[in-house]
């Protein structure tokens, strides 16, 4: 049985074993999160276990409370300050650790994690495998935790019904949207997936992107 923190522990040492062994040229591919380098989304995650909340409003407030941007000026600094191998370091030896992850639920930060890992996994051809349980935890945050909406914008899910055909997990009524577990995911996130997905719901959700 799953602990609900320990999985978050379990998604961050995997995610520093990812990205240790990267060269420079990898760790300057664009991700498949917007305006971001491999190396500045994996300095993205140092921003729950290396920052307290008092420094994370700080510099929230340099951004004038706007997440995305304060979000992109803390991933910026935290590259320009470790290396890929730091960083696979850095999440090691804190990876169950709450600082200002504490504020968010283990869900929360469980899908992060598997969201940035995809994001670098893609653009690499690293794979695309993600645990089932794991499919299924996030896909549950994403459509059913109040929290989801962090990374889920109001009404993008509304009138589908959403399934995996690797896992046996399935969402909502209304238009039919399938497809792998992981692929759901990402398109989901925001992320260029459709064409991996099938049903009428792939053009709905496309008209939402």
């Amino acid at each position: 049985m799953y602990k609900r923190q320990d999985l978050v522990a379990e998604q961050r040492i995997a995610f520093a074993d990812m990205i240790e062994p990267l060269d420079d040229e990898q760790a300057a591919t664009p991700s498949l999160c917007e305006g971001w380098t491999v190396h500045q989304t994996a300095a993205h995650l140092l921003s729950f276990t290396h920052r307290g909340t008092a420094k994370f409003a700080w510099e929230m407030g340099k951004a004038r409370f706007n997440y995305d941007r304060g979000a992109d000026r803390i991933a910026r600094r935290l590259a320009a300050k470790n290396s890929l191998p730091r960083i696979a370091e850095k999440l090691r030896d804190r990876a169950g650790a709450e600082n200002l992850s504490k504020q968010f639920p283990p869900e929360m930060r469980t899908t992060d994690v598997t969201i940035h890992m995809q994001d670098i996994r893609r653009p690499l051809g690293l794979g695309t495998d993600v645990d089932p349980h794991i499919v299924n935890t996030v896909l549950e945050f994403l459509t059913t935790h109040k929290q989801g909406k962090a990374v889920v914008s109001k009404g993008r899910l509304d009138g589908l019904a959403l399934s995996t055909t690797d896992t046996d997990w399935s969402y909502g009524t209304g238009v039919e949207l399938s497809g792998p577990g992981e692929a759901l995911i990402l398109a989901i996130a925001g992320r260029p997936t459709l064409d991996e997905l099938d049903g009428p719901g792939v053009e709905v959700l496309a008209e939402r992107n």
